[in-house]
């Protein structure tokens, strides 16, 4: 099964005046048409298969103490118990903006080496750890780092549907 995680810029004032379910229907549930042009608008991020490890990466192992650490990938809150999508504010968005920028994220994966191996075999991911996901790693990493600089430059609000961090992911 294909777990992808989805981002999406929101203006602040709309994550107050929506419902957890009206959220989440402004969240692509796929890669679609939809989708497509909230993405090329620079409003919506998906990746397929690597959120987990790009968490890890950013968090793993007591590395990064910031609390921001936690926040590009399976960070917010939930609006209300039981609902899928999570609600980052814009003074949120733009302390995982930071920390985003000023990590070398490359590098992140690099030291997490072992740790993302160990992920990816116990997710039961068909194509073990190597060279090529850990680029699509680092690669999801970089669009995430623009995706949250342009929501904080503009003062959005970012609503995430994600996967489960304990799901099983394959690839």
């Amino acid at each position: 099964m294909s777990v992808d995680h989805f981002w999406c810029r929101l203006p602040g004032p709309v994550v107050d005046t929506c419902s957890p379910e009206e959220l989440g229907e402004l969240v692509p549930r796929d890669r679609d048409v939809r989708y497509d042009r909230l993405a090329a608008a620079g409003l919506a991020l998906g990746v397929r298969r690597t959120a987990a490890l790009m968490e890890l990466a950013l968090t793993e192992n007591g590395l990064h103490p910031d609390p921001a650490a936690r926040l590009p990938v399976y960070g917010g809150g939930r609006r209300e118990p039981g609902t899928e999508t999570l609600v980052m504010r814009p003074d949120q968005v733009a302390a995982a903006s930071t920390f985003l920028r000023d990590s070398a994220l490359g590098e992140l994966v690099r030291q997490q080496h072992s740790v993302l191996a160990r992920t990816v075999a116990r997710l039961g991911h068909p194509t073990p750890w190597s060279e090529s996901v850990a680029a699509r790693v680092v690669d999801d990493l970089r669009d995430l780092r623009d995706f949250f600089a342009g929501a904080a430059a503009a003062g959005d609000a970012v609503v995430v549907r994600g996967s489960d961090p304990s799901a099983k992911e394959t690839t």
